[in-house]
């Protein structure tokens, strides 16, 4: 595909503010047989994934592995690396969200599809892709794989697409066990799995996320504002309000020892005033809050309830996160998180160093588009 073929991706609906109560419908999630549990999601035995490519969604799937070939399509990465083309637009049209199925496959959603991207030969290029689902009719911006069953963002809030007979393909609608607002930029994006076993939800500033969310007598914070981190009942019965006062956080990832980690976005239109929030790479501590409350309102940075920051990189529309946990990159990239800037283009690396409490890091670019190419990355695997 041609630079002046790829097309805008991630950014869909309109900013509107919803105002829903929590609607908790408990859903008993049994693992399918012969699935044993993963962390978080992942079965990291299988063969396909002991390459630990890192698989970047833009208006085409691309992969980056560790390489002395010089290939690059369009995008400028460090000495050693390569770039290579996975799927076309044809097989992957608008990415909003990927994740990898609990077989090792590359999954992909966008509007009014899920699909499993296949690489039948194995030579690190998918030929075709299976339909999982026509759904969500908005597309997908967080997905996760439990055994065979998907669990996913999108139309009607969080939900849950069963493959009990394991054919790759949804065996009927969605079941809904939480509405929330969902399919526009700012409404709920991410889902994982963490590693005590919850389940962990990014929700943006109009997500209409309030104090009903919060159903747990142990939920950190109450009533809560703006952005939040939402974190379910391994049984999805129930919640916590971990943190808030995010503006638009799209994805998060967790490190080795279990702490989380999110990238938010700024806001734009306070970009010469002496409030303006730059994007900002988190490390997300429960009763934390971001200092966001609305547009032209903003908490002070020196509040003992702000979270450490550890990177910050000015204007951009923060996308996907990960934490590299594999070998394959050289030092500084293990254990880093790479974190992704749909708007100019970007994948930002933010090394982790333990100090004290907390961590020290030194960010750095990673990727970035070259020339006159559209590179608007929307998210990450390995």
């Amino acid at each position: 595909m041609s630079s002046a073929q790829v097309k805008v991706s991630g950014k869909t609906g309109k900013y509107e503010p919803h105002e829903r109560q929590a609607a908790w419908n408990k859903v008993v999630i049994e693992r399918p047989k012969g699935i044993e549990r993963m962390t978080p999601g992942r079965d990291r035995s299988l063969p396909y994934r002991q390459s630990c490519t890192l698989v970047v969604a833009v208006a085409t799937i691309l992969s980056i592995a560790s390489s002395l070939l010089a290939q690059d399509h369009g995008i400028q990465v460090p000495d050693g690396f390569r770039v290579e083309q996975f799927a076309d637009d044809e097989l992957a049209h608008d990415v909003h969200s990927m994740t990898i199925d609990s077989q090792g496959r590359v999954v992909v959603s966008g509007p009014g599809y899920v699909r499993i991207l296949i690489d039948a030969n194995g030579d690190g290029k998918a030929e075709s892709f299976k339909q999982f689902v026509d759904k969500p009719t908005t597309g997908s911006q967080g997905m996760f794989f439990l055994g065979s069953s998907l669990m996913c963002s999108g139309d009607e809030g969080l939900q849950i697409f069963r493959d009990d007979n394991r054919d790759d393909v949804a065996d009927g609608p969605a079941q809904v066990f939480l509405k929330i607002a969902a399919g526009g930029e700012h409404h709920v994006h991410s889902i994982q799995k963490g590693p005590d076993g919850w389940w962990y939800v990014i929700a943006g500033n109009f997500a209409g996320v309030n104090s009903s969310y919060a159903t747990v007598p142990t939920s950190p914070i109450k009533d809560p504002v703006s952005g939040t981190l939402l974190r379910l009942k391994p049984d999805l019965s129930g919640g916590e309000i971990v943190s808030d006062g995010f503006r638009n956080a799209y994805d998060f990832a967790f490190n080795a020892a279990g702490d989380f980690f999110t990238y938010d976005s700024d806001d734009e239109r306070d970009i010469s005033l002496p409030w303006y929030l730059p994007t900002q790479v988190f490390h997300v501590l429960p009763l934390s809050n971001a200092g966001y409350v609305t547009a032209g309102l903003k908490r002070s940075g020196n509040l003992p309830d702000m979270p450490p920051v550890l990177a910050t990189f000015g204007r951009g529309s923060p996308t996907g996160v990960i934490c590299y946990q594999h070998e394959q990159f050289p030092e500084p990239y293990r254990g880093a998180l790479f974190v992704q800037d749909w708007t100019l283009g970007r994948i930002l690396v933010v090394t982790l160093t333990a100090e004290g409490a907390g961590y020290k890091s030194e960010p750095m670019t990673f990727a970035q588009g070259k020339d006159q190419f559209g590179f608007a990355p929307t998210d990450m695997e390995v």
